[in-house]
Formats: C-alpha cells, structure tokens, sequence
C-alpha cells in the first residue's frame, strides 16, 4: 500500500480562491464574445422608443461590444443628440466600461497564470489529493456563488444591475434617458440576457471544474489503496 499523502490546508485555499476568480473571468469572457450581443441586439433593442431602426440599433449594439472590447477600428456614433447618437456622457461611459473590462481582462489572465503555477507547486509539495480537493472544493464555490447571484437577479435584477454598477462608476455616470441611443441600443431585457449567458456560462465551467477534481480525487484514492 502506498501512504496517502496529506492534503496541505493553505495551498488547498489559495487554489480554491484562484480557481472562483478564474472562473469568474473566463465566464466574463464568454458574455464578451460578439456572437452573444448580436443574438440579444437582434431580440432586444428597444426600437419603439427610439429614433433607428431595429437594425441600425442592432448595429449600434455591435459597434459597442466592439468599442468597449477593445477593438481598435471600433467607430462609435459620437453626437450632441442623444437620441441618434452617443453624447459626450455617453462616450465617457463607454469609455469607463473600456477601461474595466481592459483590467478584468488582465487581471483573468494573472489569475490563471497564477492557478497553473499553484497547482504544480500543489502536485509536488502536497500531491494530487491538494490539487483535486482544491479544484473540488473551488468549482463547487463557484457554482455555490453563481446559484446566488441568479437567485438575487430573478429577485431584483435592477437591484443587482444597479450594485454592480455603483462598484465600478462613478454616481450619475451611467444613467441615461429611456429614450436615449445608448439604453434602446442596451435595454434592461439585453442586460438580462447578458446576465443569463454569464450565469449559465460559469455553472457550466464550475461544474466541469468541480467533474475534474472529483476525477482527480478518485484516481488519487485509487492510488492509494494499491
């Protein structure tokens, strides 16, 4: 028989904590892809309230995800008319929504760099027992977590919208009129779908996390029994 190896309590945590934050990143990601603006644009932009077309909203909408994205030749329809195009205070916020999904992006990929290089460390200082408790216990949280947050959007989505707001911009930067471009290009239904695609995209990912490290573990006994 071979001596099981003791899991080592603090690389277990630091693997759990990288792997909720990765997870959180790479979903992120998914919400970001420009496939899922088109197919919500194409059934949500509020074309009753605004001055375009459906379509020339549904443009916008892309033109947006684009611009905030980080696409470098993404051109926004900058103006003084709200109505038919992104004011100063518009452009601003945009500009704001640029510079945080720029730092998410950045700090995602420390995170994973950060997990692979734990979970090596883990492998050889506390064996495979550390790594698929870690992993385990980090893809369950996740899912735990993600679980939550749709339960607090079915509740009050405005309410959750409106918090995650607040903790990145500044009161009063981004609200805008109902009838203006930028809320007809992205009502509170597109929102909603964004926040769906991002739920469902991380209980996925946490799942088949927590699938890798159940794996892992189960070899990792296995092992020890031999």
């Amino acid at each position: 028989m071979i001596k099981q190896q003791a899991r080592h309590p603090l690389l277990v945590f630091l693997i759990v904590l990288l792997t909720i934050l990765s997870l959180l990143g790479v979903s992120f990601r998914i919400v970001l892809l420009p496939q899922v603006t088109a197919i919500l644009a194409e059934n949500t932009v509020n074309s009753s309230l605004s001055a375009l077309t459906h379509d020339e909203l549904v443009e916008v909408a892309k033109k947006g995800r684009a611009y905030v994205a980080g696409d470098p030749e993404a051109q926004l329809p900058a103006g003084n008319n709200e109505r038919v195009s992104f004011t100063p205070d518009v452009m601003q916020h945009m500009e704001d929504v640029r510079l945080v999904i720029r730092a998410a992006a950045y700090m995602t990929l420390a995170w994973l760099a950060l997990l692979v290089v734990l979970l090596v460390i883990a492998g050889r200082r506390g064996g495979k027992r550390t790594v698929s408790s870690g992993l385990f216990i980090g893809g369950v949280s996740t899912v735990v977590l993600a679980l939550i947050l749709v339960a607090i959007g079915i509740i009050s989505f405005d309410a959750l919208f409106t918090t995650i707001h607040k903790l990145f911009f500044a009161d009063g930067t981004w609200t805008f009129a109902e009838d203006s471009l930028l809320i007809c290009a992205y009502p509170l239904p597109f929102w909603i779908g964004m926040g769906t695609v991002w739920g469902v995209s991380l209980v996925l990912l946490s799942a088949l996390t927590s699938v890798i490290g159940l794996f892992l573990k189960k070899r990792t006994g296995r092992s020890s029994r031999r």
